[in-house]
């Protein structure tokens, strides 16, 4: 009688919430990793399969993406973006308000096969206008929108899956920045009455950021942290800002989220020369860049690994440092017997392969990584191919 219900077997086990990097089989059974067993080890499965040459890895987590589609002019569907490239549990920045979060949770959250968690955005509409929309309204252009009373009423129905409070702060988005402050201090506000970490997004806010960082507190996020905008991390000759290096050394948490206009090459390989790392690489995917630049979680590890970050440490950021952020270490982020198994089988191949950051500048990397298998609580689940470049089309 088979032990297991599935066995990978013979490939490379990443896995740094149990600091393993080495080759190994994984063992499921009902849904949940029975084992890592040794190579040589005399284990039978219902299913074996060989995925020798590939590595194994925690289901990964993209921290920050954006799944309300039809409603949030951003939004993707979560399953074809997410799941379907290796990416078996995710994090919506704030698609939705207080206002539409209901519906969010009926018509996506609950009904995903992609695990997915949510920031609740301050303002109630959440993010169903913006420049891009006619007409080009910010969701700050009316702060009676920012009702924090709402946001802690719909956070006590949907604790379980909102995990932050976002606020976007980008002038054009505020009344050309007179909305920014007072719409900050609305949203320290909320997450103060909430008992949640307060999410921040500052490319082109008219802020200085030192004023930003003035209201977070340990365990924050400031989100696009790489890119050369008004208002991020360094200065004009791409140094790091003293304030920053200081809130850094207070708990202050940074997250990648790519985007279409959020990462640069130049300040990221500055960054990572000076030891100034993201906690979480993320793609921030959504409906204006999936085609390129970001197409999905991968191409933005990809991006690291060509900038000299090692695969194991690439690994932690898109596994383990979510699933602690989501308080989830035991069950996701990890292939610790009795986590979910939630698996993601990567080939790592070489060649030449043009990556573009948000400011059009291209580079040729030397490795990509590409989903093989990918498993959500032991199921085998399908994979699509990148989605195509639209210069390419």
């Amino acid at each position: 009688m088979p032990n297991f219900d599935l066995l990978l077997r013979g490939g490379t086990v990443i896995d740094p919430a149990t600091d393993l990097a080495a080759q190994r089989d994984v063992a499921v059974v009902g849904g949940r990793i029975a084992m890592i067993c040794e190579p040589a080890a005399d284990n039978s499965a219902r299913k074996v399969i060989d995925v020798s040459g590939l590595y194994v890895v925690p289901g990964l987590i993209d921290f920050h993406v954006h799944v309300f589609p039809g409603v949030s002019h951003y939004g993707l569907d979560a399953d074809s973006t997410c799941l379907a490239r290796g990416v078996t549990t995710a994090v919506d920045f704030g698609s939705a308000g207080s206002l539409i979060f209901d519906g969010f949770r009926k018509f996506v959250l609950d009904r995903a096969q992609t695990q997915l968690y949510a920031l609740l955005h301050i303002a109630g509409p959440g993010m169903i206008s913006g420049r891009e929309t006619l007409p080009p309204l910010g969701e700050l252009t009316d702060l009676r929108y920012c009702n924090v009373e709402n946001v802690i009423a719909t956070v006590e129905r949907h604790r379980d899956r909102i995990v932050g409070i976002k606020i976007r702060l980008t002038a054009g988005l505020a009344e050309d920045g007179k909305n920014e402050a007072p719409g900050l201090e609305l949203a320290r506000r909320a997450a103060d009455e909430t008992n949640l970490p307060l999410f921040v997004h500052s490319p082109g806010s008219s802020l200085a950021m030192s004023d930003v960082l003035a209201q977070l507190r340990d365990g924050d996020v400031l989100t696009h942290c790489y890119h050369g905008r008004p208002c991020g991390i360094v200065d004009e000759s791409q140094q790091l800002l003293p304030v920053v290096r200081d809130k850094l050394g207070d708990g202050l948490l940074m997250d990648v989220g790519h985007g279409v206009g959020s990462f640069s090459f130049a300040v990221a390989r500055r960054m990572l020369d000076a030891g100034v790392i993201a906690d979480f690489i993320s793609s921030d995917i959504h409906h204006y860049n999936f085609h390129g630049p970001v197409f999905d979680l991968l191409t933005t590890m990809d991006k690291f690994l060509h900038l000299g970050m090692g695969l194991p440490d690439l690994i932690r950021r898109t596994t383990l440092n979510p699933a602690k952020f989501l308080g989830r270490q035991d069950e996701i982020g990890t292939l610790r017997a009795g986590a979910v198994a939630d698996i993601t089988v990567l080939e790592l191949t070489e060649g030449e392969f043009p990556l573009t950051d948000s400011y059009g500048n291209t580079e040729i990397a030397g490795r990509h990584l590409e989903p093989r298998l990918v498993f959500r609580a032991g199921r085998r689940t399908g994979i699509l191919p990148r989605p195509a470049s639209v210069a390419a089309e």
